[in-house]
């Protein structure tokens, strides 16, 4: 008893503080709030109804104080809070900050955030478990108060009698739709959608698909109800599903439907698809001839006859990223034993696309498709022993179709590849065949230039594992810029943070970083105007512990002069691809010659193996995990992402910011969690006049965008896009013959390598009409073909 007398006397002194001039004094008041509603002694707060209300209310007016760090700290207080709190002020705190995202004079992200914060803190069902009488209870004050108030509209209660506030979902006159309330519905299907009610999820699937259905949802929005939907499928009886389904035919007959809504609506059922294939897989027939119509007959006939003859065991099994496999296959006699036809080829070539986000082995799947056809005798995969270049003695190649270390370097002008696309870094074996990261930037070299170790910050041959600053996060990006780069720098812009962006200079078929028309140098001197740092991710992504000290320079230097082509600067910061930098290799002695700082992290967000909206949230949790893990509060940490993935860009990383700043946290560049002054993340290279670089721009080189969802044409350029570097007459990116052979269109893409030939094929013009066509088609069509044929 004198216990909870000492609590309450506590909590009394610390809520009238918050009302202190000074925020200093409110800040600290909160933190000591929190310690006391993380001891065990207010669990008392369940059955004091008066004394949790004030402390609600106490919290409510905390968060929307004047100054962040109050706001953060009582961020932080309603996860425990919620916990102690009885059902009635359960309620009545949901009610309160749900009208409160309605308000037209404060920052509405703010209650939207707490929304979050309290669903996640709050007791939910577990899988294989009946729900516990604590979840039911948190689950019922969701239901009866935020799913409503969610999907709208309500009664006002402050406004005159009979007047209404709109649904968090619905579209407001002067704000458009809410990202963050989209938000709030993924985290409440997330935690409690298992207990979900059919009227529930009916009403919560027709808010989040008035928003697909608007053509001016805007981008972000669009994308985040996708993720809702994905969301809130899996939780669909068949019933439901059927309906769903048959809601989106309707929407696809309709006489009034546009463009961006048809693409809105593959994306839909592409999204869908991939949360539950098996679920809604006996539906695609249905939707397929939808999803064709959009590719069109035409097209669909020329992709058939390319798979007939381009597809190969070599490009099934080299293009699975999950099992590494790098092998050089016969092709001859992959010819003439895959006798399949179109629909057999069809099915083998998409389930490549997608069997690393289906978690199949490349090996399991190699097998299954050579059962598809009876009788076939298939070639035995046989593995390319891996190993450092230098360490091989290069043979001359004679009949054998193989290549690299054991077998030779391929003709001239041929590529040699460990999987995917034979030409493009980093799977193209620089020792044994023609590669695109062959190809240097324009301009004086860089290996003049002084470099004098200045400073605090260590340089090489030390490496660098976490920030020193405290109360920072220094998010980085590697691997771009990329088609999604522009994106990610919009989102920084709105959340007025810093990051540091590793940028190669040519790899995965983008292009040198420095070419005149295409939208990488603006989008480097983006960031660099932003207060972004731009820092080296080498040239071509090599490994640099498995080169030559001639070719580890060789990284560094080319990236050098593009990138002072690009902002009249070199960077001293640079991370090592695939974090590979031994000192047994000399690495980090060349690195610390060159004046490079070696940065690494200590959170791995994993997200090139996540990219997916179902899968994303592993990220998510490996982020808060390791935020959770901190004795001090203030702890900083380096985490590493990538720019190059979709999700990561319209998804993970607005999470992370979302949290760091709720957390308290400041998002900067590596240099400043380092507490390195700006002056010192470049080295100037005096003697440099823009004037000599080896690609002048004319007036006519316009920057073009790169292609996202497979579509090129006008000012959408294939080149540095995931579907291939090669735009065809009808308007598509992609990399065999089809593409990049005749009637291509050479202003929207380069040409492609035929497979196994270093020769890019000669583009011609074609006035063909780009169609609109969602990226996630591929993966429709995919699963389509997979039940027909199972």
């Amino acid at each position: 008893m004198a216990d909870r007398q000492s609590v309450q006397h506590s909590l009394n002194s610390l809520l009238s503080k918050l009302s202190d001039p000074d925020p200093d004094m409110r800040y600290m008041s909160l933190n000591d709030l929190l310690g006391i509603l993380n001891n065990p002694n207010s669990t008392y707060l369940a059955h004091d109804q008066v004394s949790s209300s004030r402390l609600a209310e106490g919290l409510l007016k905390a968060l929307d104080d004047q100054h962040g760090d109050v706001q953060n700290q009582a961020l932080k207080c309603l996860g425990p809070l919620v916990l102690r709190l009885p059902f009635e002020s359960l309620a009545s705190l949901l009610e309160k900050l749900t009208n409160l995202t309605a308000s037209q004079t404060i920052d509405t992200s703010v209650p939207n955030t707490a929304l979050r914060y309290i669903v996640t803190a709050l007791p939910r069902p577990q899988p294989g478990q009946p729900p516990s009488q604590e979840a039911t209870m948190a689950y019922s004050a969701v239901s009866r108060v935020l799913i409503p108030r969610l999907t709208g509209p309500t009664p006002s209660p402050t406004s005159r009698r009979g007047s209404i506030v709109k649904g968090m979902l619905e579209k407001d006159p002067s704000k458009g739709f809410s990202s963050d309330a989209i938000d709030v519905l993924i985290q409440v299907v997330t935690c409690f959608g298992p207990l979900l009610k059919e009227p529930e999820l009916t009403a919560l699937q027709n808010s989040v698909l008035s928003i697909v259905d608007n053509d001016t949802a805007g981008t972000v929005v669009t994308k985040r109800a996708l993720t809702a939907i994905s969301a809130l499928v899996l939780h669909f009886s068949d019933a439901q599903l059927s309906a769903f389904v048959q809601g989106l035919v309707q929407r696809f007959n309709s006489p009034q439907l546009s463009t961006v809504h048809r693409r809105h609506l593959i994306a839909t059922v592409g999204g869908v698809a991939k949360s539950a294939p098996a679920k809604f897989g006996p539906h695609l027939p249905t939707l397929a001839p939808y999803v064709f119509a959009a590719v069109g007959e035409d097209n669909l006939a020329q992709v058939s006859r390319s798979f007939r003859r381009d597809v190969s065991t070599h490009s099934l099994a080299a293009s699975c990223p999950a099992c590494r496999i790098s092998h050089c296959l016969h092709y001859s006699t992959v010819y003439s034993e895959l006798h399949l036809t179109t629909i057999y080829y069809l099915k083998m070539h998409m389930l490549r696309l997608v069997v690393s986000g289906l978690g199949l082995v490349a090996c399991t799947t190699a097998r299954n498709i050579f059962s598809l056809q009876p009788n076939r005798q298939g070639t035995h995969l046989m593995p390319l022993t891996h190993g450092d270049a230098p360490d091989h003695k290069l043979v001359e190649r004679g009949s054998s179709p193989r290549c690299g270390p054991d077998h030779g370097k391929c003709p001239e002008g041929k590529c040699c590849s460990t999987a995917g696309n034979h030409c493009s870094s980093p799977d193209c074996q620089i020792d044994f065949g023609n590669c695109d990261a062959h190809t240097t930037p324009g301009g004086p070299p860089t290996d003049k230039i002084p470099r004098p170790h200045v400073g605090n910050v260590p340089y090489g041959p030390k490496f660098i594992r976490s920030c020193t600053t405290p109360g920072t996060i220094a998010l980085t990006f590697d691997d771009g810029p990329k088609e999604y780069t522009q994106d990610l720098l919009d989102l920084l812009d709105k959340y007025e943070a810093k990051v540091t962006f590793f940028v190669t200079g040519n790899n995965n078929a983008k292009g040198e970083i420095d070419s005149p028309g295409m939208p990488w140098a603006s989008l480097i001197q983006r960031m660099y105007r932003s207060g972004h740092q731009v820092a080296s991710h080498t040239w071509s992504h090599q490994d640099l512990s498995k080169v030559t000290q001639d070719q580890r320079r060789v990284q560094l230097l080319w990236n050098e002069v593009a990138l002072r082509n690009i902002l009249g600067t070199i960077p001293t910061y640079m991370r090592p691809p695939y974090s590979s930098c031994t000192a047994e290799s000399g690495c980090l002695e060349d690195l610390g010659s060159l004046g490079y700082h070696v940065i690494l992290y200590d959170i791995d967000t994993e997200d090139y193996s996540h990219d997916s909206p179902a899968l994303i949230q592993q990220s998510k949790d490996i982020f808060d995990r390791n935020l959770a893990s901190r004795t001090d509060f203030d702890r900083p940490w380096l985490v590493i992402a990538h720019d190059v993935h979709e999700q990561t860009v319209h998804n993970l990383t607005e999470y992370m910011l979302k949290k760091l700043i709720a957390e308290g946290y400041r998002a900067v560049t590596v240099g400043e969690c380092l507490g390195d002054p700006p002056e010192l993340w470049y080295r100037k290279d005096e003697a440099f006049d823009d004037r000599q670089t080896r690609k002048s721009k004319s007036k006519n080189d316009v920057a073009k965008t790169v292609s996202v969802d497979g579509m090129c044409g006008g000012n959408i350029t294939c080149l540095g896009s995931r579907f291939g570097p090669c735009c065809s007459g009808t308007g598509f990116c992609g990399s065999m013959s089809t593409f990049c052979g005749s009637g291509c269109r050479p202003d929207n893409g380069g040409g492609a390598p035929n497979a196994g030939s270093g020769k890019p094929t000669k583009p011609a013009k074609s006035e063909g009409k780009s169609l609109q066509l969602s990226s996630s088609v591929a993966i429709v069509i995919l699963l389509f073909l997979v039940v027909l044929m199972d």
